[in-house]
């Protein structure tokens, strides 16, 4: 899921990006092939044990340690929606944007549901580990936000950005990635 959304937001070379929430640091280990200058940082140091990229910091979502105006891209995967104030850390995050930078998320869509992820399981054989971690993953995002398109739209101007895009993945439309605009 992550390949395909770094796939979709396809950066430039060269180009500053900051993943929030990176865990052990897939992102910006992937964005580092394609040429970028690829950063990632989490609050929890036990991530970091199994790092999969060197220019991981530890820090927190509601205060992250950069200048403003550093990053043309930053990216949060399965985090915002898992926040209990996602528009604080939203609004932090575009602080970090250089001019015409851009915010993408990649979270549960509004269609995420134990029932829907069951149905998905079932339909693609899914079992052991592969199950749990999808029907967990419903069962998280059932307790937590799902925005649509135009409660993502609010979201945005809230903070300053502009939606610019989203497009629905895995089975039905499960999970959205999202990208955004400063305005």
């Amino acid at each position: 899921m992550l390949r395909s959304f770094a796939s979709w937001l396809d950066p430039q070379p060269d180009s500053a990006i900051l993943d929030v929430g990176t865990g052990p640091g897939l992102l910006p280990a992937i964005f580092a092939q394609s040429g970028c200058h690829a950063f990632g940082i989490d609050d929890a140091q036990d991530m970091f044990r199994d790092a999969l990229h060197p220019n991981l910091v530890l820090g927190d979502v509601y205060a992250l340690p950069f200048q403003s105006a550093t990053f043309n891209l930053i990216t949060a995967s399965n985090l915002l929606f898992l926040l209990p104030n996602p528009q604080a850390a939203l609004s932090e995050m575009v602080r970090l944007l250089k001019p015409n930078g851009e915010i993408a998320l990649l979270n549960p869509s509004e269609q995420m549901s134990v029932s829907a992820a069951t149905a998905l399981a079932n339909e693609r054989g899914l079992t052991g580990l592969a199950r749990e971690t999808l029907l967990n993953y419903a069962s998280r995002a059932e307790g937590h936000y799902r925005w649509g398109v135009g409660e993502l739209e609010s979201l945005f101007s809230s903070a300053g950005c502009q939606l610019t895009a989203t497009k629905l993945k895995m089975g039905a439309g499960l999970v959205r990635f999202v990208r955004a605009s400063l305005l």
